[in-house]
């Protein structure tokens, strides 16, 4: 189950980059949950930057979402405002996201990429909403949704990012 490098004709690749970066923030936008939805396509989302895009064009997909997220209000209700504490930590988790998953997918297998990865990116959030819950910036759901809750979004999304990669492949 190991990627192989697909090279998309140069029209396409701007295709699938522009509508990428658009729905990845019309989605947290326009849809009001459920939160494991909208974060599971979101991850899949920096997991199929990785696999047919430049390592710098990942920064919108990584930034958008939470933005996105922030500005329609609902994914965490009025637990919100405290989104925008997370807001640094959530794009440097979805960079970790995508940078352990691009250092390991051509190397090892998908299954143990995705995982580390998404495993890399839930203990940071973890860790950032554990000192932010200690020093009483946020409330303690927060635990749970930079938690078990996001690796649960990240693995979800790598299998649909890995469904759809190999859907790609196949018509390439």
């Amino acid at each position: 189950m190991d990627a192989q490098t697909i090279t998309l004709p140069k029209t396409q690749t701007k295709i699938y980059y522009y509508s990428l970066i658009a729905v990845s923030f019309l989605i947290p936008l326009l849809i009001s949950g459920p939160q494991l939805l909208t974060g599971s396509v979101v991850n899949a989302f920096l997991f199929l930057t990785v696999y047919f895009f430049e390592k710098k064009q990942t920064l919108p997909i990584i930034m958008l979402p939470s933005i996105g997220a922030v500005l329609n209000g609902l994914v965490f209700g009025t637990f919100t405002p405290f989104l925008l504490y997370f807001l640094p930590f959530i794009w440097m988790g979805n960079y970790i996201l995508s940078f352990v998953f691009a250092k390991m997918h051509k190397k090892s297998s998908i299954i143990s990429s995705v995982f580390i990865s998404s495993l890399c990116k839930a203990l940071f959030l973890f860790l950032i909403a554990n000192i932010y819950v200690g020093v009483q910036v946020v409330p303690s759901i927060f635990l749970k949704a930079m938690g078990l809750f996001q690796l649960g979004t990240a693995l979800i999304g790598g299998a649909l990012a890995f469904i759809i990669y190999k859907s790609i492949s196949k018509k390439i």
